[in-house]
């Protein structure tokens, strides 16, 4: 699936708001910090994408070696929080099972046992 814009992000969750009667100015302040958040996300995914997750450093000439890239920690500091303002705002993204569609020919799995190809 397709990383989604900052524009549909943000629409989406105003919208989900709306429909729930939910848009007085505390939460859409929280959408705000829902937002600063994903933009901090987004600068965190990039930073891993293009320097990985160990980074070489250099205190000098004789002083040099490999760190962990700070963006490893921080990644997903900020999706627990992003998470959190979600459930703030009593945004699921869950789907019940009994939900899902089914495909033609598809069996559903009644004992529970999830079959994950290990």
């Amino acid at each position: 699936m397709a990383r989604q814009s900052r524009k549909k992000v943000k629409d989406s969750i105003l919208a989900a708001l709306v429909a729930k009667g939910m848009d007085s100015p505390y939460f859409l302040d929280l959408v705000e910090d829902y937002m600063d958040l994903w933009d901090i996300k987004t600068k965190l995914r990039r930073d891993l994408q293009q320097r990985g997750p160990v980074v070489e450093w250099q205190n000098g000439a004789n002083q040099k070696g490999l760190r962990k890239n700070d963006s490893v920690v921080e990644y997903p500091k900020i999706s627990k929080r992003m998470t959190d303002i979600l459930r703030q705002l009593e945004i699921d993204c869950r789907i019940e099972i009994d939900e899902l569609p089914q495909k033609e020919g598809e069996v559903d799995d009644q004992d529970g046992d999830e079959d994950i190809g290990l």
